[in-house]
């Protein structure tokens, strides 16, 4: 009996502690609490409800990601009367990109509520769906008002620097491309594996200003060692742009 007794006692302090850390994030107080836990339920677990029907925090992300799209266009389309729809098209781009989402889920932390059996390896966009998962859970259980009280005043405001949108940019790569482009700059970005010494560096990249290497950088990923190189370059040649880092 005193089992029980105690591994209930366990599992309601753990809860207490899971909804005491979320308030902290949403500023909101959580009614319908098996939402919030859904959202933090991986796939991995294999969860299922009586109906069989799989029960983790996909569903809701898609319902987040349709939510905060449509709050950062509204938000957008009131902060700047003058902006061209090509250009808060743009801007809500740069806000609700994979990039910024996983950047602004990293930072809130979101991945210590996932309650998992075993260690699972996962790629960066965690964040960004945990983030999406939330802001769905949110949305069921307070309402669209209070959903977007939490997208504007605990997301925007803490994490997004809305006056320096035009500037930021949160590819080095594309951005580098766009520049080279745009001054009909002869621009050259070559990436190919290399099997140095260390095991986890795996690719290189060297890029060529008119036929003149002007940086190289090493990386994990095809990807990392371009935008390695091509932030490399931002400052090497001192091209003047806010790179999202």
């Amino acid at each position: 009996m005193n089992f029980f007794r105690n591994l209930l006692q366990t599992s309601a302090k753990k809860d207490a502690v899971f909804f005491s850390n979320l308030r902290k994030i949403t500023s909101l107080k959580s009614v319908n609490r098996e939402i919030y836990q859904t959202a933090f339920t991986h796939r991995s677990l294999n969860l299922k409800d009586n109906d069989g029907h799989l029960i983790n925090f996909e569903r809701l992300e898609f319902l987040g990601d349709s939510m905060l799209g449509i709050v950062v266009s509204n938000f957008l389309y009131g902060k700047f009367p003058q902006a061209t729809e090509g250009k808060l098209t743009r801007y809500r781009a740069k806000i609700v990109s994979r990039e910024n989402l996983n950047h602004i889920g990293k930072k809130m932390g979101l991945i210590n509520f996932l309650d998992l059996e075993q260690k699972v390896r996962f790629g960066s966009n965690i964040h960004g769906n945990l983030l999406e998962a939330l802001i769905g859970a949110v949305l069921i259980d307070r309402g669209h008002k209070k959903c977007s009280y939490f997208i504007l005043n605990k997301i925007l405001k803490d994490y997004v620097d809305t006056d320096q949108l035009e500037h930021l940019v949160l590819s080095y790569k594309g951005s580098l491309i766009e520049w080279g482009q745009k001054t009909k700059k002869n621009l050259l970005i070559k990436t190919h594996r290399d099997n140095g010494l260390d095991p986890k560096i795996n690719y290189i990249t060297h890029i060529y200003l008119n036929d003149k290497q002007i940086v190289k950088a090493r990386g994990a990923s095809k990807k990392k060692s371009e935008e390695k190189a091509a932030k490399r370059a931002f400052s090497a040649m001192n091209i003047k742009s806010r790179v999202h880092g």
